[in-house]
């Protein structure tokens, strides 16, 4: 009976996280299809387990009758023979229960969160070691998408190289939701041929270290594959005179693009010099993805 509550237990989790869009906030969308088939998977699952506890359950009042007793004058302890298992295994079935269920109700149960500036803050702003090209800090990357982890140095040069085709002509860059990673990659690769050109981006307010006082990072965070490999990725930006902006406001803005190196980094970085800027509310999905490695 339990094995059938827990399989009913994600069967509903994996439901609702589609029917209500959240899965998206864990898992790039093109790989959708697989948590979607897992709502089919498991509903079968729940059958298949529901159709063998029932034969098993009838086999034991079936074995029940056939000691030749009723219940009355039997001398058998059928009770006692239904629970002669010893209690470390009985305490390691229930642990081995619990920690599925747990997850399964968490999931269903606790809101979906969105991740913000204080991920970013908790993880720390920092760029992985660049002289020796360690990856010192694990999957989280900042600023700069750089999809040479997964694909390797040369393949994912040879791909900026042919996706910064499209981008070096324009004169006005607008990254969407649809590109916004990859046009990142393209400008922070090849930096000096967007110099003084006008790029338009939305995002969140971050207040990094070590700015001055008119500027702030506009950050998205991206999703490669799924939420374990994501990263606050965006740009420093620099208005015409000092602002006060909190974290987690979000902007769309419209500048020249610059470069400054930036200390904590201690490297260049691209520097959007605004000459536009408004406020505008927060997307319905807040993330961007991946979705292109061609």
């Amino acid at each position: 009976m339990f094995r059938i509550i827990i399989l009913l237990l994600f069967t509903n989790l994996f439901f609702m996280l589609h029917s209500t869009g959240d899965i998206s906030k864990y898992i790039n969308m093109k790989y959708s299809f697989l948590s979607y088939s897992m709502i089919f998977v498991l509903f079968f699952l729940t059958i298949a387990e529901g159709i063998r506890w029932y034969f098993s359950d009838k086999k034991k009042h079936d074995e029940q009758d056939d000691c030749g007793c009723d219940s009355g004058h039997c001398h058998h302890d059928h009770q006692s023979d239904k629970n002669k298992k010893p209690k470390g295994k009985k305490v390691k079935r229930c642990l081995s229960y619990a920690i599925v269920i747990i997850p399964a109700l968490s999931g269903v149960l606790l809101p979906v969160a969105t991740l913000d500036s204080k991920l970013v803050d908790a993880k720390g702003f920092q760029f992985p070691a660049l002289e020796d090209g360690n990856d010192k800090y694990g999957m989280h990357q900042v600023l700069n998408p750089d999809m040479s982890q997964f694909m390797g140095k040369d393949a994912f040069l040879d791909l900026v190289t042919k996706e910064s085709k499209s981008y070096k002509p324009k004169e006005h860059i607008t990254l969407t939701d649809e590109d916004y990673l990859k046009g990142l990659e393209v400008i922070y690769n090849y930096q000096g041929d967007f110099t003084g050109k006008k790029i338009t981006i939305n995002g969140f307010s971050y207040n990094g270290p070590n700015l001055n006082k008119n500027q702030i990072f506009l950050l998205r965070f991206g999703i490669i594959h799924c939420i374990a490999d994501s990263g606050a990725f965006g740009m420093m930006v620099q208005f015409p005179n000092d602002v006060q902006i909190p974290n987690d406001q979000w902007y769309q803005v419209t500048g020249k693009l610059e470069t400054v190196y930036y200390q904590p980094f201690k490297s260049k970085v691209p520097v959007l010099k605004v000459t536009n800027y408004k406020t505008i509310s927060k997307p319905k999905d807040p993330y961007v993805y991946r979705n292109s490695f061609n």
